[in-house]
This record gives C-alpha cells, sequence and structure tokens, in this order.
C-alpha cells in the first residue's frame, strides 16, 4: 500500500510538474480529466492550470485518500484533506514540451518518435525519463498543445498508464483551486 501511493505521487509530481519559464501550453486555461491504470485499479483525476501552465492543480481520490497536488511558484504542494496535512517540495521534473532545450533533451533522455492521434487531436510522441524521489520513471507521451493527453509509465516493475477522458479548453478557473490550505 505505502508502495503503491509513493508511486501515484511520484507520477503526479513527475507528470504535473513540467514547468519552465514561459509558457507551458498553448491554451491560456482548462480543465483535463483524466483516468490513471495501476495495479489494476483505475484512479480519476481531475486537473486545472490557468496562465498557460503557470498556476496547476490537481485532485485525486485514491484508496480513499482525497489528494491534491498544486504547483505554484517553483514549488510542489502535496495536500493530503483525509490526513489534514500539506508537504512542500521543490518542482522535480522541469520539461516544457513547448520550450525543449538540447540540455533539457539530455537530462531527461528525450526522444520524440513520431506523431499519433489521441481521440481526435493528433499528437507528437515523445519518451523520456524522470528521477523524483529516489525513483527514476520510464516514459512515453502523447502531447498535444504542451498537454500530454496519454502518458504510459514503467516504474518499479509496473507499468502506469494515464489517459485524458476530457478537456475544457479556456475555461474560466476558481483562483481557490490553486490556494494551498492551512490546517
Amino acid at each position: 500500500m505505502k508502495k503503491f501511493l509513493s508511486i501515484v505521487c511520484v507520477l503526479a509530481i513527475a507528470v504535473s510538474a513540467f514547468a519552465q519559464d514561459g509558457k507551458k501550453y498553448e491554451i491560456k486555461s482548462g480543465i483535463v480529466k483524466t483516468v490513471t491504470e495501476v495495479m489494476g485499479q483505475k484512479i480519476e483525476a481531475t486537473a486545472y492550470f490557468d496562465n498557460y501552465g503557470a498556476l496547476e492543480a490537481s485532485k485525486m481520490n485514491t484508496n480513499g485518500m482525497e489528494i491534491c497536488t498544486i504547483n505554484k511558484e517553483g514549488k510542489t504542494y502535496v495536500v493530503n484533506y483525509t490526513m489534514k496535512n500539506v508537504q512542500t517540495v521543490p518542482q522535480q521534473a522541469e520539461i516544457n514540451f513547448l520550450n525543449l532545450t538540447e540540455d533539457v533533451m539530455k537530462q531527461y533522455k528525450i526522444g520524440m518518435i513520431g506523431f499519433e492521434k489521441v481521440g481526435e487531436r493528433d499528437c507528437q510522441k515523445y519518451t523520456y525519463e524522470v528521477s523524483a524521489m529516489g525513483q527514476t520513471v520510464k516514459s512515453t507521451a502523447w502531447v498535444w498543445k504542451g498537454i500530454a493527453l496519454k502518458n504510459v509509465t514503467e516504474a518499479s516493475g509496473m507499468t502506469i498508464t494515464m489517459t485524458v477522458t476530457e478537456i475544457q479548453e479556456n475555461a474560466e478557473i476558481d483562483p481557490a483551486v490553486f490556494e494551498v490550505p492551512t490546517f
């Protein structure tokens, strides 16, 4: 159980902490609903972003726990609403698919391996590696307008598949979504 939660948290940070200076997404704001499949379980999450990805929050319920990651101002806040605690960690991964520099491509072993549709959207397909919390995960991402519409990750002998089920482009986001609670 502890290993499962650790991997889910690493994945949440790795998938959602892709910010660098400048635009992260080609869309100003959005609400993105996903389903992540791992170890026979499906985890639904809702991600929110504003200001082209400068602000991000992702909420999920897993194993009876309500968890939210909030990315802003160079930090990731992992909020556990069930246990009523907040952990602050530096953002681990710094990949901006709209602005891939040679250094970033080398650091994360990023390779653009082609084009493929996810749903009706034409995506660029990338492979990459991220090290976070003492683990290295290998992933393949299908990226549209800077947003990973699908991500397949190999971690600790498991395959974790995240797929976007719905996107609301240029959605009006309540600023409270990005506030870090105090318990």
